[in-house]
C-alpha cells in the first residue's frame, strides 16, 4: 500500500493541487488517460487546470478524458485542445470500458469520497477499472466528508467493500481540506499539513 494523505487549509487550495497534478500528468505523458470524476466537488478543480493550461499549453493531442458520473459540468473541457474523439463524457463504465478496451489501464483517476462512502460510479457495482487505475486522487471537502474519512484511514486492507480496495491500492492520494480531516486524530494532521506532506 502507498495511501498518501495531503491535507489543506481550504477548498481553493485543494483545487488548486488537483489542477496541478492533472496538469502534469498531461505534461509529463501525453498519451494519459484520464478518468475524472464529474461532481460539483471538482468543479472548481477542472475550472482551475483549464486556467493553468493556458498559461501552461501542453499537447492535448493524444490525451483521453472518460468522465466518471455526470453530476458536474463537462463542458469545462471543451475549452481545452482535446479532440473530440478523445473526449468521453457520457459518464458511463461502458464509455471507460471502450478506451480501456484498447489503453489496458488509466493513468490516472480523480473520484470524490462520498458522505456515505461511495467512490466511483453511481448505482453501479464494480469499481474495478478505476481501482485498476496507474494513480487514484481521492477528493474529500468540507464537514460532511469527515467521518468518510476517517472510515477510510480506519478500513481493513483485507476486506471487500471499496475503501479495502483503495487502501491495498499502490499507488493513492487522498487531498482533503481541514474541515474534511476534522475527525483524524491530530497528530495524523499534523503530519499530513500541506507544509510537511
Amino acid at each position: 500500500m502507498a495511501m498518501n494523505f495531503k491535507i489543506f487549509k481550504d477548498k481553493t487550495l485543494v483545487n488548486d493541487y488537483i489542477a496541478d497534478i492533472i496538469r502534469k500528468q498531461i505534461h509529463n505523458n501525453p498519451t494519459s488517460v484520464l478518468g475524472l470524476e464529474m461532481s460539483s466537488e471538482l468543479e472548481g478543480s477542472y475550472g482551475k487546470l483549464v486556467e493553468e493550461s493556458k498559461e501552461h499549453p501542453a499537447n492535448y493531442s493524444q490525451i483521453y478524458i472518460v468522465a466518471i458520473n455526470r453530476d458536474g459540468n463537462t463542458e469545462v473541457f471543451n475549452e481545452l485542445d482535446i479532440p473530440e474523439s478523445q473526449l468521453k463524457l457520457e459518464g458511463t463504465k461502458e464509455s471507460m470500458k471502450s478506451v480501456l478496451d484498447d489503453k489496458k489501464q488509466a493513468n490516472l483517476t480523480v473520484l470524490s469520497i462520498g458522505a456515505n462512502k461511495k467512490i466511483g460510479y453511481n448505482n453501479v457495482e464494480g469499481n474495478e477499472q478505476l481501482f485498476e487505475s496507474r494513480e487514484m486522487i481521492l477528493v474529500a471537502t468540507g464537514n460532511d466528508k469527515a467521518k468518510a474519512v476517517r472510515d477510510l484511514y480506519d478500513a481493513a486492507e483485507n476486506g471487500q467493500e471499496d475503501f479495502a480496495k483503495v487502501k491495498k491500492h499502490r499507488m493513492v492520494t487522498v487531498v482533503m481540506d481541514s474541515e474534511a480531516a476534522s475527525q483524524l486524530d491530530h497528530d495524523i494532521v499534523d503530519y499530513y499539513t500541506s507544509e510537511f506532506a
